[in-house]
């Protein structure tokens, strides 16, 4: 009976250490994403670079990878918003076993009265 227990102790603990994938909020809703269309972001202000990362060497196996790649842009999104931008260019992808982290520019295409016409 007590190795049962410590079983599904085991299996509690590292479930409990498995993060959620991130989700889009209303503002990152809105941020456009774009990846090998440098035309996209011609003329547009570049307000530095975004970091986005989902999954960890202990839950990586509880997530598809297809969920941490949706996390991962979405944590990017939330940054590009915070900064004030509108469009994320995402750069090459990094090969990946574990997790996902992926990289990109924050960009405002639109002034702040274009955006409110749209």
């Amino acid at each position: 009976m007590k190795s049962v227990l410590r079983f599904f102790s085991a299996i509690f603990a590292t479930l409990s250490l498995a993060g959620c994938v991130t989700f889009p909020t209303p503002e990152s809703e809105k941020v456009k994403v774009y990846w090998d269309h440098s035309q996209a972001i011609a003329g547009c202000e570049n307000l530095g670079m975004v970091i986005g990362s989902e999954g960890h060497f202990y839950d990586y196996w509880l997530h598809a990878d297809r969920d941490m790649v949706w996390g991962a842009v979405n944590e990017m999104r939330i940054k590009v918003a915070e900064k004030g931008g509108d469009t994320l260019y995402l750069y090459q992808p990094f090969g990946f076993l574990s997790s996902v982290t992926l990289m990109g520019g924050a960009y405002r295409c639109h002034s702040s009265a274009e955006v409110a016409v749209l």
